[in-house]
């Protein structure tokens, strides 16, 4: 019983020495690796910073701004973007007026004026429209509007199809190119670009210069539009070709008619007199025939006595 009480009391003590001895260890080795760090470059206090409104959290379009979705933070004035806001009373003028999210924004995402509805407004199409263009809306189908697949921020092309000889009840329909790289503002009243269902609307509205909108308008009203969807990122300009009616299956094809050949009456030919005349001799029973040479003066004599001999 002595001997396993020391045992044990030395067994206790050895644990408590070699405890000792590996806090003591990593304490040493800790303080070697903190005097070799290099001291940490502090910000210099003269940099010209800014206070800018971002928000707090992701929102998209059609979301009240509230003052709850919104901090300030320092920003470095050299990299301030354009059209940032300062301070809560800067972006909401009139409190009882809510401000609405035209762009959606990701957390910690400036507010910019661009993708906000502005201060103390509502949510507007004229807030996304560009300088110097118009929004106009044109009527579409399932078929003329790509069923549905036009989105807003697409960009599209407007087919302009008519018939040129209506007036004379005629039937000549041809089709032409009207715009080309047009964007699209908004499809019936969805203004919303982050939409990725596809949806069938009966209006499609499309940002154009004011010359343009008077075509579309004339247009619509004289023959029929429709819309083709353009691959993302093509601005390519392509040159414009009338195509007809009459042209749809390529160029018309000779029909070729089998004529029979015409008959042509043979002309008579004219016998050459023979100098030469056949003559008959019969002897009894035997026939022969015999030539003999004519004698010009002779000629019609010899062809009568020849007749008779052959009778």
């Amino acid at each position: 019983m002595i001997t396993l009480g020391a045992s044990a009391a030395f067994g206790v003590m050895a644990v408590i020495l070699a405890r000792g001895w590996i806090n003591d260890a990593i304490r040493d080795e800790y303080s070697r690796r903190s005097e070799n760090v290099e001291p940490v470059t502090q910000v210099s206090t003269h940099m010209n910073l800014q206070q800018v409104l971002v928000v707090t959290a992701d929102v998209n379009f059609g979301d009240v701004l509230t003052p709850d979705l919104l901090k300030t933070v320092d920003f470095p004035s050299d990299a301030l973007p354009i059209g940032t806001y300062e301070t809560m009373n800067n972006l909401f003028v009139d409190p009882s007026t809510p401000t609405v999210v035209l762009r959606s924004m990701a957390r910690n995402e400036p507010v910019l004026d661009y993708k906000i509805s502005g201060p103390g407004a509502r949510g507007s199409l004229s807030a996304l429209i560009s300088e110097g263009m118009r929004a106009v809306s044109i009527r579409v189908t399932d078929v003329s509007g790509v069923s549905g697949f036009v989105m807003p921020g697409d960009y599209v092309d407007v087919l302009y199809t008519r018939d040129e000889e209506s007036r004379r009840n005629g039937n000549n329909l041809q089709s032409d190119i009207l715009l080309q790289n047009v964007k699209v503002l908004g499809i019936d009243q969805d203004l919303n670009d982050m939409s990725d269902v596809p949806v069938v609307v009966r209006t499609v509205t499309i940002e154009v210069a004011n010359v343009d909108a008077q075509k579309l308008h004339l247009a619509e009203d004289a023959g029929k539009l429709s819309l083709t969807l353009r691959r993302a990122g093509d601005t390519s300009v392509d040159k414009n070709q009338t195509v007809e009616q009459k042209s749809i299956l390529g160029a018309p094809q000779k029909v070729v008619r089998y004529v029979a050949p015409r008959r042509v009456a043979a002309k008579p030919v004219e016998k050459t007199e023979s100098r030469h005349a056949e003559v008959t001799v019969i002897r009894g029973e035997t026939r022969n025939e015999v030539k003999v040479i004519k004698d010009p003066d002779t000629v019609q004599e010899t062809a009568q006595n020849s007749d008779l001999a052959g009778g």
